[in-house]
């Protein structure tokens, strides 16, 4: 099996998760400072370089993410991750997930997973993930007396980690950040690199082109963050559905063909702003199609209002004809 001599990772997860004391695990000194967990995005994307096991080591702590702020911060995620990802032009040889072992995972931990496989697409977990458990002095606390070994524990899991350990092909790896232990440290030291070098066995490396594959999925992960200005256009849907309805309260065709006209211009501008915002992501499909529907609607009573007020100026110049006549015969 190929030995990879130089490692370069990227390493993303939840704030809080031990990214940065991982980090300095890693590289085997302090060069991280640890953050606190409510922060939801680290201010800057930080690197730094080292040697570990004979290897040059390069790791790329990326900005942590949290569900509950998650929208407010989707564009300097990924504004970060985009810097993050072009700045190493010779790819990754891994995506580094952090998970801190200890706790249930949650509704809102797959809701970060899927955050990040909108940013770097639906496949990178599969295909350049390790997923590394942090806490690891607190598994072996808990599991001592039980003698229960970290696969052991891994086999039993069910849920939604079952789901990510499957995803990632069980690259799996704990983690004690705490350790002065020299064996432990090297082993795990050791167990992400063996997994690391099976990952790109086959020269496979994530990217710039792996990440444009994921643009689609970016621009629509935007417009769904912007959920204040989808109400807003929502509102104004609304608004013109309501004028349509009043439209029908009117006798007088030329007053109503007027209110079309102009509500079919304000149909035709909203569809044009919302289908250029969704720019062929699919996030605002409901209400592009609420539009369209909307529109047509104005168009056919436009279209309808149309021939009334011609047959009804036929008819008036049909009965100025006839008066014309009838006074021309009184001439006579």
């Amino acid at each position: 099996r190929k030995r990879n001599t130089n490692l370069d990772f990227l390493v993303i997860g939840k704030s809080g998760n031990g990214k940065s004391a991982l980090g300095n695990t890693i590289l085997g000194r302090k060069v991280f400072s640890s953050r606190s967990s409510s922060l939801s995005v680290t201010e800057d994307i930080e690197v730094c370089v080292s040697e570990a096991n004979g290897r040059r080591i390069k790791f790329v702590d990326g900005p942590g993410v949290s569900d509950n702020v998650m929208e407010e911060n989707t564009k300097m995620f990924i504004d970060k991750m985009t810097f993050a990802i072009s700045s190493n032009p010779e790819g990754f040889h891994a995506f580094l997930l952090v998970v801190k072992y200890g706790g249930r995972f949650t509704q809102e931990d797959t809701d970060v997973v899927i955050f990040l496989k909108k940013i770097f697409g639906e496949s990178f977990i599969k295909d350049f993930c390790i997923l590394v458990l942090t806490n690891g002095d607190f598994f072996q606390n808990e599991n001592e007396e039980d003698r229960l070994s970290f696969k052991e524990w891994c086999d039993t899991r069910d849920g939604r980690f079952r789901e990510l350990l499957d995803e990632c092909g069980c690259r799996v790896v704990l983690f004690d950040n705490k350790t002065r232990d020299p064996e432990i440290q090297k082993s795990q030291l050791d167990r992400l690199f063996q997994m690391v070098d099976m990952l790109t066995f086959h020269g496979h490396l994530y990217k710039n082109e792996n990440f444009n594959k994921a643009q689609v999925t970016r621009e629509s992960l935007m417009i769904e963050s912007k959920q204040q200005m989808i109400q807003v256009l929502n509102t104004e849907a609304y608004l013109l559905y309501q004028k349509v309805q009043q439209s029908l309260e009117i006798d007088e065709p030329s007053k109503l063909m007027e209110l079309l006209s102009d509500l079919m211009e304000r149909a035709t501008l909203l569809h044009g702003s919302i289908v250029s915002q969704d720019n062929k992501t699919g996030a605002l499909y409901d209400i592009v199609k609420k539009v369209q529907i909307l529109r047509d609607g104005i168009q056919t009573k436009l279209t309808m209002t149309h021939t009334i007020l011609r047959e009804l100026e036929k008819y008036r110049n049909k009965l100025f004809e006839e008066d014309q006549f009838f006074e021309a015969e009184k001439i006579k």
